[in-house]
Parts: structure tokens; C-alpha cells; sequence
């Protein structure tokens, strides 16, 4: 049995380690299956989703509050809206993608739009044809849903990565290849 067939067998190529200088003066290590990095760490230039070298780069935005302030919903929409713009953290950083992953982000924004699109139509054929056919009512109570699904499968699609947490130095990021992290 080779150990391309054996799942517990070494990797066949040595991983960069860095050490805790290193480690200290890029700002970036790996905490579980979590990157954590300081807010202005530059990351490698290697894609975070496939770890292949890369020079584009994406930017993100990137927004976190304390779970807790999701249970002011209880009391009003408005007040858990108007904590969390008050309570949010906030980074800005560079993640590196590959072509491959900006063709699949590309296409997961274009597919939430075209989503998008068809509720409108479906909810404007509803509405004009109403009185020729029982069908067309289903057009409209349908559109919302389509509507819906096509905004979080748009917005989870283009989702690269997602901020665990955000405090005023370091970011926790979840979402990073495997081979990416065991690199640090």
C-alpha cells in the first residue's frame, strides 16, 4: 500500500512552520480551525479557500458584535439594530483568491440576481395575468420565496470568509483551507 492510498501516512511534502518570532512579527497564526490574525497583518499571497499562490486580492469588509445582542430582538427590531451599529467591531483586510474561487464567487452573485430578477417577473406576471388563470396566483406567493432564496444563496455563495470574532486588535476568521492553516 502507497501513501497515496493510506489516509494516516505523512504528507508528502514538508509544511513551512514558522516559529513564534515569525509568527510574532506577520501577526497571523492558526487556533483550531480558526486563522487569527492582527487587524493589519498582511496575508501570503496564497488563496485562502484552495491554498494555491496567488496575486489577486479581495476585500473585505468585515463586521462582528457579541451574540448576546441578538436577544434584543425580543424587545424590538429597531433597538437590536440600532445596539449593533453601536457595538460592532470592524477590519478591513486582503484575502488572496484564486481565479478559480473568483469565477465560483462571481457565479454564486450572479445566480443570486438572476434570482432575484425572476421573482420580480414572477410576481409582475402574477399581478398582470390574475384574472386569466388560477396559476398565476401561485406566481405571486412564490416570488417571495424565490426572492429569499436567492438572496441568502448569493449572499452565503459570495462569502468568502466569515469573522468568528473581531476585537480592537486581532481577527478571528473561519472559512480557510485546511492546507492554509496547517501552514502556520
Amino acid at each position: 500500500m502507497d501513501s497515496s492510498e493510506n489516509p494516516y501516512a505523512p504528507p508528502l511534502t514538508t509544511p513551512t512552520v514558522y516559529d513564534a518570532q515569525v509568527v510574532e512579527e506577520l501577526g497571523l497564526w492558526r487556533k483550531g480551525n480558526l486563522l487569527v490574525m492582527r487587524k493589519n497583518a498582511p496575508l501570503p499571497a496564497r488563496c485562502v479557500k484552495s491554498n494555491a499562490p496567488t496575486d489577486r486580492r479581495l476585500k473585505r469588509s468585515m463586521y462582528w458584535h457579541h451574540p448576546a445582542i441578538y436577544l434584543s430582538i425580543l424587545i424590538s427590531i429597531l433597538i437590536y439594530v440600532i445596539l449593533a451599529l453601536i457595538l460592532r467591531k470592524s477590519a478591513t483586510i486582503y484575502i488572496g483568491l484564486s481565479d478559480e474561487w473568483f469565477a465560483k464567487r462571481h457565479r454564486a452573485m450572479l445566480v443570486g440576481w438572476l434570482l432575484f430578477l425572476a421573482s420580480v417577473a414572477m410576481m409582475i406576471a402574477g399581478i398582470g395575468m390574475l384574472d386569466q388563470s388560477d396559476a398565476f396566483p401561485w406566481l405571486i406567493a412564490a416570488s417571495p420565496l424565490v426572492f429569499l432564496f436567492g438572496a441568502i444563496y448569493g449572499l452565503l455563495g459570495a462569502r468568502m470568509v466569515a469573522p468568528v470574532r473581531i476585537s480592537n486588535e486581532y481577527v478571528w476568521l473561519k472559512g480557510i483551507h485546511p492546507s492554509f492553516l496547517a501552514d502556520l
